[in-house]
């Protein structure tokens, strides 16, 4: 798998719930930049479980992907556990071994398009 690859089936697992796949991409010792989620493999995990036991699905949108040297960028559109679609700018980092070692994001709630000031669309 390539880095990006990696980065996209990450971010997968907040949907499919499939914690194995988070832990065989992450560093033991991951760090998470994102203040409203523990740092660590396990915080990850833990989040994955909480996302997937809630009673609406998440879901997860790839948007755009590149890769520069050992970081990957995405643009992703996320809708965690029904709480509204979210666009996200998320940052990995990977270590010698290519796994995920760190991740920083900003996110910003999708407007109603009522209260867009032009017609470009947030894409």
């Amino acid at each position: 798998m390539t880095n990006t690859e990696k980065a996209l089936a990450l971010i997968g697992t907040f949907a499919t719930g499939d914690t194995k796949t988070a832990g065989e991409l992450l560093a033991e010792g991951y760090i998470q930049h994102d203040l409203a989620y523990g740092t660590g493999r396990d915080a990850f995990i833990s989040s994955v479980e909480y996302l997937t036991s809630a009673p609406v699905k998440t879901t997860v949108e790839n948007i755009m992907a590149f890769e520069d040297g050992d970081k990957v960028f995405l643009q992703n559109v996320y809708d965690f556990a029904g709480a509204g679609e979210q666009v996200a700018f998320d940052i990995f980092r990977f270590d010698e071994d290519g796994l995920i070692a760190e991740h920083w994001d900003v996110m910003e709630t999708i407007a109603d398009p009522s209260t867009w000031q032009n017609d470009n669309g947030k894409f």
